[in-house]
């Protein structure tokens, strides 16, 4: 009886070891990322506001490298690029942005930049969807009178 417990006990915490086993290397490379991304963000923005364009959008790049599924990166990388009026890039990643985050304020409004060229019709109708959840905003709402303008 004694040694039937005895199995059955050492079985249960056999198990449970190998359930709670947690590989520290996996959660150090993790951290490292995200921490080497915080800071290649970071190092962006500070460049961007210092006005070191070309070197800012290459460390956007590389951070977008790093994770391309968060929008950070593409954010800064759609600032440097309306800042150029590069606005094929802008296109480019202004839809990414909104791919990943639909509401994004900033990325549908670098998209509208990206077409006001182009296409005026989809510049009103981004315009006009972000009017709808954002009706007190006096930069949509200065773009939509200049469209209707024109």
């Amino acid at each position: 009886m004694k040694l039937r417990y005895f199995f059955v006990i050492t079985f249960i915490s056999f198990n449970i070891s190998f359930a709670y086993q947690v590989k520290p290397e996996n959660r150090v490379i993790e951290y490292n990322k995200k921490t080497e991304y915080k800071n290649l963000i970071n190092q962006a923005n500070k460049l961007a506001l210092n006005k070191n364009i070309e070197k800012s959008l290459e460390t956007a790049r590389k951070a977008y490298e790093l994770c391309p599924n968060k929008k950070e990166a593409l954010l800064i990388m759609a600032r440097v690029y309306n800042f150029k009026k590069d606005f094929l890039n802008l296109r480019k990643t202004a839809e990414k942005i909104v791919e990943i985050s639909p509401s994004n304020y900033l990325g549908n409004i670098y998209l509208a930049n990206s077409y006001m060229k182009s296409d005026r019709v989809k510049v009103k109708e981004i315009l006009t969807s972000l009017l709808k959840k954002h009706p007190q905003d006096a930069q949509i709402t200065t773009k939509l009178k200049v469209l209707n303008e024109i």
